[in-house]
């Protein structure tokens, strides 16, 4: 069982649409211990499952039925009319008037679908500076993506401001 699940949504050819996606990698890179120091964390963090769910996230319910986590963080790129690379927590009610990634299934739909499979669910949006196919992650972007990992990691999901 898998206390935080974090699912990474977008598009891998959408510039900073991808940067769900970014983050899911970069976290199981850590828990893996690839990336330096995080070797010695990564035993402790064993009940991470970090999941790169491209634009279907919908394709990954068993997978949270199944584990019944503590927390479901769910990571995408939002249009929150906010300078390029904001971080917010998103309630649940903002999220069906939002315009997000390019995926099959309405977040609003996968949140009521998994809610009663998981403790707290974490709607997390970063605001884009670009989403054109074939681009790649902007600095301001994949910085914030990095900062969201960290925060992640080390269960400080409280700093980020929610959105108003």
């Amino acid at each position: 069982m898998s206390r935080k699940i974090i699912l990474g949504i977008g598009n891998p050819l959408g510039g900073d649409d991808a940067i769900g996606s970014f983050i899911a990698r970069r976290i199981h890179k850590k828990l893996e211990g690839k990336s330096g120091t995080a070797r010695s964390k990564a035993s402790a963090r064993q009940d991470i499952m970090a999941i790169d769910a491209g634009v279907a996230p919908e394709s990954y319910t068993s997978v949270i039925r199944r584990n019944r986590p503590k927390q479901l963080i769910l990571i995408d790129a939002a249009d929150m009319q906010l300078p390029t690379g904001s971080i917010r927590l998103l309630p649940p009610h903002k999220i069906k008037t939002m315009t997000f990634s390019t995926h099959q299934m309405p977040l609003s739909a996968l949140v009521s679908y998994v809610q009663e499979f998981c403790g707290r669910i974490y709607i997390i949006g970063i605001q884009p500076e670009q989403t054109e196919g074939g681009g790649r992650l902007s600095a301001s972007v994949r910085k914030s993506g990095q900062r969201l990992v960290d925060l992640i990691l080390d269960d400080r999901l409280d700093e980020i401001e929610a959105l108003e």
